[in-house]
């Protein structure tokens, strides 16, 4: 007898904190619900996409050595022009890159030079026979906004007899790291 009365006062016990617990649980919920904003909870990303305004085929004549082209220069030069435009809702920062993945000229014997919208010159430097080239770095993209760009790339002129390189072959392609800048 006296084990079933403490099974019962248990029981009514166990019942009661489990409705404590239940009316405790129910009463948080609705409580956050009630004080919680529209704008509370914000997630801020960024998104950026490149555009080739050229198409992404390779058509230029063929590279035969010339020292530093111009914008202006018709021949011996590849030109790309590419557009990186930004979505998200914070300014970034970008470093772009061309990623050679197959290069036969000579190591460093290409050049490159990247401009900027403006027609000025932001960048200049060798391509490698193989890896990856940074163009530039922390390179500014306001949100919502478009950057553009020109690459040139072209067999640097050494002064000597460079017809080893006819025939070769460079292909390639663009990466962009994208960061994103925080304010506080």
């Amino acid at each position: 007898m006296v084990k079933s009365k403490n099974d019962i006062f248990y029981l009514i016990l166990f019942v009661l904190t489990i409705i404590t617990m239940i009316v405790g649980i129910t009463f948080t919920y609705f409580s956050l619900i009630a004080s919680e904003d529209e704008d509370s909870t914000k997630v801020q990303t960024g998104s950026i996409s490149i555009n080739y305004i050229d198409g992404e085929k390779i058509d230029t004549y063929a590279l035969i050595p010339i020292n530093e082209p111009t914008l202006n220069t018709k021949y011996s030069v590849y030109k790309k022009r590419f557009a990186v435009s930004s979505n998200g809702s914070l300014d970034q920062t970008l470093d772009i890159y061309i990623n050679v993945t197959d290069n036969k000229f000579k190591n460093d014997a290409l050049g490159f030079s990247l401009y900027n919208s403006d027609n000025r010159k932001i960048a200049t430097g060798r391509i490698p026979s193989s890896g990856r080239v940074c163009l530039i770095s922390k390179e500014y993209l306001k949100n919502n906004t478009t950057n553009n760009y020109t690459v040139l790339i072209w067999l640097q002129d050494d002064n000597t007899d460079q017809n080893y390189e006819m025939g070769n072959t460079f292909v390639g392609g663009f990466d962009i790291d994208a960061e994103q800048i925080k304010y506080q």
